[in-house]
C-alpha cells in the first residue's frame, strides 16, 4: 500500500521506468535501494525520488522497450512487437553496410547537407524502407563513414591511373563567394578505348596566387596520386601566373599576351598578383603546357566586338535592357510566357551575349510591343542583330563544340580553327565590315598557334575523323614528318591493351564547321608527298576516313592489333583536352556543395565530399 503512494505522488516517467524494475517491498521514502531488471536481471541502485540510474539502463539497455512504453503506457507490447523493435543490423551486417555506402552516395551525389540524417521525418522513411537499419548520427557519418568512403574511392582512382599509360591534365583556381580559394585539378586519359574523365582534387588553396605557390600544390598533389611521371599535357586557362607556373625557365611554348592579360581572365575570380621571384625551382622536364582554345577563342570574339560600329553596340545594349526589364517584370513574364525565357547575358562569356539577342530575336516583334518597356527594338535593329548572329554563329558552334568531357577534343583545335577562317571567308561576301575583318586578324593571330602545336598536329592525323584532310598540299610534308619522327619513338613491341566491349558511340557533331575539307568518303593518295613513311602510317592513310558523327575511339579499338605503334599514340595525344572546361564544371559543382547555408562547411569535409561526388561512380 505504501508502495502505490509513493508512485502515485511520483512524476509520470518516473512510475514509467520503475514498472521494468523488481523493488523491494520493506522500504522506506526517500532511501536507496536496488532494483532488479525485468528483462536482464541486472541490479540497479536508486531511488523513488531520484530514478536515474534506472532511467539510464533502459535506455541504454533496453531502448526500444523503454520508447516504446513511454510512447503508449496504456497497451502492453506483445512478444513479436517486441522482438521486432528491438532487432536492429548490426555494424559489420552486409545490409547494414550495403544501405550506409548507398546512403553516403545518395547524400553526395545529390549535394545534401549531412544534417539530413537528423531529420525526423528522413528517420520516419528509413524506419518504413527498412526497421533493421540504424540510421547514423552526423558525427558519426562526417568523421568516419565519409572519410572511409573517401578513402575506399581515392585508392581506387589510384589504382585506376595506374593502369592508364598517360594523364593529361586540366588545372584551375577558383574563389567562393565566401571569397576562399580553391584549387581543382581534372585528369583524363584512355583505358580499353573509352575516354576517362575524373577528379583529381578540389581543396583549398591558401595565400598568394604566385605561380610558385601554383606550382608547389600541383606537385604534392601528382605525388600523392603517383602520377607524376605519366602527366603527357597540362591545360589551363590564360591567366599569367597559371601560364608561368608551367613554364619551363627560358623557353615557353605559347607567349604571355600581356596587351590583353586583363581579359584573360575567366568568370571566377582570381587573384593575379606579381610574383617577383623568376626562380620557381621547376624541374628540368616538365610537362607540356597548353592554353585553353576555349578562352582564347573568346578573346577572338571580343576582339571584333570592339570593333563593331557604335550604332550596334548600342542596338546590342538596348536588347541588353529589355531582357532585364522582362525578367523582373511579373507582367512582362506572363505576357511572355508562351515563348522561351529570355536568357540574360554573362559578361565573362561572350556566347552567353549571343543568346541573349537570339532569344530576344525569337519573340515576335508584335510581341515584344505588347510589354510595357520604355526600350523598343525597330525593324531594322532586328535586322541588325539577326546578321550580328550569323557572323557569330560559327563561333558559338566552335565553343560548344571543343568542350566535351568525355569525347575526344584535343584533334579539333586545328580543323576548328582553319574552319572558322574559312567560314569567314564566306560570310566577308555578304558582310564586308570593320568586325569582320578583326575577327580575321584576330584568329590569325591567336589561333593559329594551335595549328603550329605539334601536340594538335598530331591529335589531328590520329583522329580518323580528319587524318590529313584538314591540311593543304604543302602542309602534308610537315605534317607526315612531325608524325613519321614521333613514331619513331615509339617501341615496335608496344601494343595498347585492345577491351574486347566497344564504347558507347557519341553522339553526331555539327560539322558545318569542316565544310572546308573534303567528304570522309574521298580517299586521298596513299603518299602525296613522296615521304618516306612507315608501313602502318601507310596501312593507316589507306583506309578512308570515317563519318564526323563518329567515336574515333572506336575505330582504333578495332584496328589498335594492326596499327599497335599509332594506336600507342592515339592513346597518349586524343586524351588531350582542348579546353579548361572540365574544371570548370568541377567549380560548378564546388559551388552548389558549399552554397551559403553550408559556408561552414569544414574543408576537409568539403574534399570529401567532392572526391564521393566526382568519382564515385567509378566503383559502380
Amino acid at each position: 500500500m505504501l508502495k502505490e503512494n509513493i508512485l502515485s505522488d511520483l512524476k509520470m516517467s518516473s512510475k514509467s521506468v520503475l514498472e521494468h524494475f523488481t523493488v523491494p517491498d520493506d522500504f522506506q521514502n526517500g532511501n536507496t535501494f536496488k532494483g532488479k531488471c525485468m528483462h536482464c536481471g541486472t541490479l540497479i541502485s536508486g531511488s523513488y525520488k531520484v530514478t536515474s540510474n534506472f532511467v539510464t539502463h533502459m535506455k541504454r539497455k533496453h531502448r526500444d522497450l523503454y520508447i516504446l512504453h513511454s510512447e503508449n503506457k496504456e497497451i502492453q507490447p506483445t512478444l513479436t512487437q517486441c522482438i521486432k523493435k528491438s532487432v536492429k543490423y548490426s555494424p559489420s551486417d552486409p545490409k547494414q553496410l550495403e544501405m550506409t555506402n548507398a546512403l553516403i552516395m545518395f547524400i553526395a551525389g545529390d549535394l545534401l547537407p549531412l544534417s539530413i540524417v537528423e531529420s525526423e521525418e528522413f528517420k520516419n522513411l528509413m524506419e518504413k524502407a527498412d526497421t533493421k537499419y540504424q540510421v547514423p548520427s552526423r558525427k558519426h557519418l562526417s568523421s568516419k563513414l565519409l572519410h572511409e568512403k573517401s578513402v575506399e574511392i581515392k585508392n581506387n582512382l589510384v589504382n585506376t591511373l595506374k593502369r592508364a599509360e598517360s594523364v593529361c591534365l586540366t588545372i584551375d583556381l577558383w574563389s567562393s563567394r565566401q571569397m576562399r580559394g580553391f584549387l581543382g585539378i581534372t585528369g583524363h586519359f584512355i583505358l580499353d578505348w573509352a575516354m576517362k574523365s575524373v577528379m583529381i582534387c578540389c581543396k583549398r588553396f591558401k595565400g598568394r596566387h604566385t605561380a610558385e605557390s601554383i606550382r608547389s600544390e600541383y606537385e604534392e598533389v601528382v605525388t600523392s596520386f603517383e602520377i607524376g611521371f605519366k602527366i603527357a599535357a597540362i591545360v589551363s586557362d590564360n591567366a599569367s601566373n597559371m601560364v608561368k607556373a608551367f613554364s619551363i625557365p627560358g623557353f615557353d611554348d605559347f607567349k604571355v599576351d600581356h596587351e590583353s592579360s586583363d581579359e584573360e581572365i575567366d568568370d571566377v575570380d582570381k587573384e593575379i598578383e606579381d610574383d617577383q621571384s623568376d626562380d620557381l625551382h621547376l624541374s628540368d622536364c616538365l610537362p607540356k603546357h597548353s592554353r585553353c582554345f576555349a578562352h582564347t577563342l573568346q578573346l577572338v570574339v571580343k576582339d571584333g566586338l570592339k570593333d563593331c560600329s557604335p550604332h550596334l553596340k548600342t542596338v546590342i545594349t538596348k536588347a541588353s535592357n529589355i531582357v532585364s526589364f522582362v525578367r523582373k517584370s511579373i507582367i512582362a513574364s506572363e505576357i511572355l510566357e508562351d515563348y522561351k525565357r529570355l536568357q540574360a547575358a554573362n559578361a565573362t562569356r561572350w556566347n552567353s551575349q549571343l543568346h541573349m539577342i537570339c532569344s530576344v530575336l525569337n519573340v515576335p516583334e508584335l510581341e515584344l510591343d505588347k510589354i510595357d518597356c520604355k526600350t523598343k527594338l525597330s525593324s531594322y535593329e532586328r535586322k541588325l542583330l539577326s546578321e550580328l548572329c550569323t557572323i557569330l554563329e560559327p563561333f558559338d558552334k566552335a565553343t560548344v563544340l571543343v568542350q566535351g568531357e568525355k569525347t575526344v577534343t584535343a584533334s579539333l583545335p586545328i580543323p576548328v580553327t582553319l574552319g572558322l577562317k574559312h567560314q569567314l571567308k564566306l560570310i566577308s561576301v555578304d558582310y564586308n565590315c570593320k568586325m569582320i575583318k578583326s575577327l580575321k586578324s584576330s584568329v590569325e593571330e591567336r589561333l593559329f598557334q594551335f595549328v603550329e602545336d605539334e601536340a594538335y598536329i598530331l591529335a589531328s592525323f590520329l583522329d580518323p575523323r580528319f587524318k590529313t584532310r584538314w591540311c593543304e598540299t604543302e602542309q602534308i610534308d610537315q605534317c607526315l614528318a612531325v608524325v613519321k619522327d614521333k613514331l619513331s619513338q615509339v617501341p615496335t613491341s608496344s601494343e595498347p591493351p585492345c577491351d574486347q566491349n566497344s564504347p558507347p558511340c557519341k553522339r553526331a557533331k555539327n560539322d558545318d564547321l569542316f565544310s572546308f575539307m573534303p567528304a570522309p568518303s574521298v580517299e586521298r593518295k596513299r603518299n602525296p608527298s613522296g615521304i618516306s613513311v612507315s608501313s602502318e602510317m601507310d596501312d593507316y592513310l589507306s583506309d578512308n576516313c570515317i563519318n564526323m558523327s563518329k567515336d574515333p575511339l572506336l575505330y582504333w579499338h578495332s584496328n589498335c592489333q594492326r596499327l599497335p605503334r599509332l594506336a600507342k599514340l592515339a592513346v597518349q595525344y586524343l586524351a588531350i583536352p582542348a579546353t579548361s572546361a572540365p574544371v570548370e564544371r568541377l567549380f560548378s559543382t564546388a559551388g552548389k556543395t558549399i552554397r551559403p547555408e553550408r559556408c561552414r562547411l569544414a574543408d576537409g569535409t568539403f574534399e570529401k565530399l567532392m572526391m564521393v561526388k566526382c568519382n564515385g561512380k567509378m566503383l559502380k
